[in-house]
């Protein structure tokens, strides 16, 4: 499988939301992590995850927020929808060791009729890196750039981070425990 060095994760939107400030700090983020990666002659892909599984209002104008980060110079090569991800989890679930985290999750799922959001992060990111096949993603840009990458980058707000945890203990705990050393974050 063709990968580019670094597939990358910046603003993270949900869609009850607009354009705002932590997108805006991303794009920051997102511009000095280019200039390393870019001087360093790597290759990477551009993608954008929008959760419209989670929220009950789906107004989010997905193409003027996506011409509002190419305006900005950093339209993203691919887009996946986090309902997505729900669709297929049984494969993530499946490659779990413990049966502590396939009965947290079953539990989870009885009580809210939803996947826990740390579960499908961690589908996600098994997704970018090639270990998990992916579908129904869209590719935004006629750059020849590869989706899958060696490793991945998540510039994210700071308020993930309890769930970022969570998501990277899930793959610790499952047979796709070695990708965790080709997670990278970048908080602000």
């Amino acid at each position: 499988m063709e990968k580019v060095d670094f597939n990358i994760e910046f603003a993270h939107i949900y869609s009850d939301e607009r354009f705002g400030q932590e997108h805006k700090a991303s794009l920051a983020v997102l511009e000095l992590v280019l200039k390393v990666i870019q001087g360093a002659g790597q290759s990477y892909s551009l993608n954008l995850l929008i959760d419209e599984y989670h929220p009950n209002n789906k107004d989010l104008d997905v193409k003027s927020f996506i011409n509002k980060l190419a305006e900005s110079g950093f339209k993203p090569d691919y887009l996946y929808l986090e309902s997505e991800l729900h669709k297929d989890i049984s494969v993530f679930i499946s490659s779990l060791t413990k049966d502590k985290y396939i009965n947290d999750y079953e539990k989870y799922f009885k009580k809210n009729g939803k996947s826990p959001c740390s579960y499908l992060v961690a589908n996600w990111y098994l997704k970018r890196l090639g270990a998990l096949p992916i579908e129904n993603l869209q590719k935004l840009t006629n750059l020849g750039n590869y989706f899958c990458g060696k490793k991945i980058i998540n510039i994210l707000d700071r308020k993930y981070q309890e769930n970022e945890n969570r998501a990277i203990d899930l793959i610790k705990n499952s047979s796709y425990g070695e990708c965790i050393d080709d997670i990278i974050y970048y908080f602000y």
